[in-house]
């Protein structure tokens, strides 16, 4: 999907603008597209979007998951590592996939590229740290 409406700014983002200040604790992020935000890459793989907007204009600071990265048609360009890589270095934190097949892809590109990539190393690290600050803030660990 293509959404050829929704700016940066716009009067559509209020509800999540309010959850967030309401404390929502995780965020999901779309895999459609955003022209006029960003139209070379889908939401979930846009630092524009997930760490622009979401993370600095939104000031969410809690768990950004993704949507379905294993069977979107709008991230089956990319190998099923190459999302799970992308959507970490846009700045999410937790990969979801229904396909369980695409998961041992996926696991080896982030971890080839934690190894690899100090920066991306820390942005792993990060995502892990509020992932479990999560789990422990809901009595899950």
């Amino acid at each position: 999907m293509t959404d050829f409406v929704t700016t940066r700014h716009d009067a559509y983002l209020t509800p999540f603008a309010q959850s967030i200040r309401s404390g929502a604790p995780v965020v999901m992020m779309s895999t459609a597209y955003y022209h006029r935000i960003d139209p070379k890459h889908p939401a979930a793989f846009s630092r524009t979007i997930v760490h622009g907007m979401l993370r600095g204009d939104l000031g969410f600071r809690g768990v950004v998951i993704s949507d379905d990265l294993g069977d979107a048609r709008q991230v089956s360009p990319w190998s099923p590592g190459a999302r799970a890589v992308n959507f970490i270095r846009a700045g999410g934190d937790l990969v979801l996939t229904v396909d369980p097949s695409t998961v041992p892809a996926m696991y080896a590109a982030v971890l080839h590229r934690a190894l690899h990539a100090r920066h991306f190393r820390h942005q792993v690290n990060a995502s892990a740290r509020r992932i479990l600050e999560l789990k422990q803030h809901r009595g899950l660990l």
